[in-house]
């Protein structure tokens, strides 16, 4: 490997760090300079013309240190070879002291889910940090201690940054980098502006600004897909320059106490649905499986389940035994009746000879044909 190749090397990490990090490339060339001892990367290149050339262990150093910011291509516990797309749906296995969590990324979130607690950092980097507590962990939860939340919540963000850095490597450098006119690319669209509007608060964003936040607005968070190049209202005096938390930094953390079982909601969409699904079930016929569908269901002050049915589809002396102990397990009582309705197809007594649905499709087309018109 010759010097010169050494040295584009270097130029080469310095690029992919500077996409990664959304700085220009001159900034990157000197945070690599600065890992391999210089001052900056003037001075790494005057020592090049001397004597100097970056060995390889200093190669690869400097590829690990890249590879921090945007997962380089690395192996799993099973000797597999991850891409770094792959690599960051990847669900890691920590721990602080003695409690253990894992941490991975859902949807450009970074997501650290412990016993009984949960902690999200946003795609948005301005965006605060969702805590969530289960209430039954919520005496004992080591999230409640600010030093372990502090620690869990720097993990986060390190991850996190990691997910952005991907993202970044993955857009046009225009979309991260404005231009000396302030101008960038929109990551999902083309349009080239250096000025922006949130679509969810109206706001006015800078091409700087938009860029460095990744796309999402810096006052409420909106993801990019809320962020145009013109104003959702047609009044521009009605949009307003966006308001930036302090220091640029993430807000403080909130925390929630939640119930996090798994809740069964017996309302009427639900109840009615189980109810249908018993009339399917004791159905004997086309005609009845055709009667079970359209029955109409409805709940009465959470104790009386209605059904009425088709007089045509619906046998009048048959009892849905099944509707009717599926009920009583609701704790519910029914009320039934048969009613007149406008059936699907001629001839109802076709469904009552067959419980095949291919069978009783050919039965209607044939009748239509014979007596009737098809219609597609």
């Amino acid at each position: 490997m010759t010097d010169e190749y050494r040295i584009k090397k270097l130029r080469t990490f310095a690029k992919r760090y500077a996409r990664a990090n959304r700085l220009v490339h001159s900034q990157s060339l000197d945070v690599v300079a600065k890992e391999l001892g210089f001052a900056h990367w003037k001075t790494l290149i005057g020592a090049s013309k001397t004597d100097w050339s970056p060995s390889d262990d200093e190669l690869s150093k400097i590829e690990a240190f890249i590879g921090k910011s945007f997962h380089t291509k690395r192996e799993n516990e099973n000797g597999v070879i991850l891409d770094p797309i792959d690599d960051m749906n990847q669900t890691e296995e920590t721990k602080i002291g003695e409690y253990s969590f894992r941490i991975s990324n859902f949807l450009g979130d970074a997501v650290v889910y412990g016993e009984g607690w949960t902690v999200r950092i946003p795609e948005a980097p301005l965006a605060a940090p969702l805590v969530e507590i289960d209430k039954r962990y919520a005496e004992t939860s080591p999230v409640k201690e600010s030093k372990f939340l502090k620690q869990v919540i720097d993990i986060a963000q390190a991850y996190s940054q990691q997910i952005r850095a991907r993202m970044s490597m993955d857009w046009s450098r225009r979309s991260t980098k404005p231009d000396a006119n302030g101008k960038v690319r929109h990551p999902f669209g083309g349009s080239v502006f250096d000025k922006w509007y949130c679509w969810e608060c109206d706001g006015e964003i800078t091409g700087q600004q938009i860029a460095q936040n990744l796309w999402h607005c810096p006052s409420c968070g909106a993801n990019p897909l809320h962020i145009r190049s013109e104003p959702y209202v047609s009044d521009d005096s009605k949009t307003h320059p966006v308001e930036i938390p302090e220091q640029g930094e993430r807000l403080e953390p909130i925390v929630l106490l939640v119930d996090s079982r798994l809740k069964l909601e017996l309302n009427e969409e639900n109840i009615s649905m189980l109810i249908r699904c018993a009339l399917l079930e004791e159905a004997a016929n086309t005609n009845e499986r055709l009667g079970a569908m359209l029955a109409q269901i409805s709940l009465i002050d959470n104790e009386v389940v209605y059904i009425t049915f088709d007089e045509d589809l619906w046998p009048e002396d048959k009892e849905p035994i099944q509707a009717l102990a599926v009920a009583e397990l609701l704790g519910l009582e029914v009320e039934q009746e048969i009613s007149l309705f406008t059936a699907p197809f001629a001839w109802p007594e076709l469904g009552e000879l067959t419980s095949s649905t291919h069978e009783y499709t050919k039965m209607l087309l044939d009748a239509y044909s014979e007596h009737g018109v098809i219609s597609r």
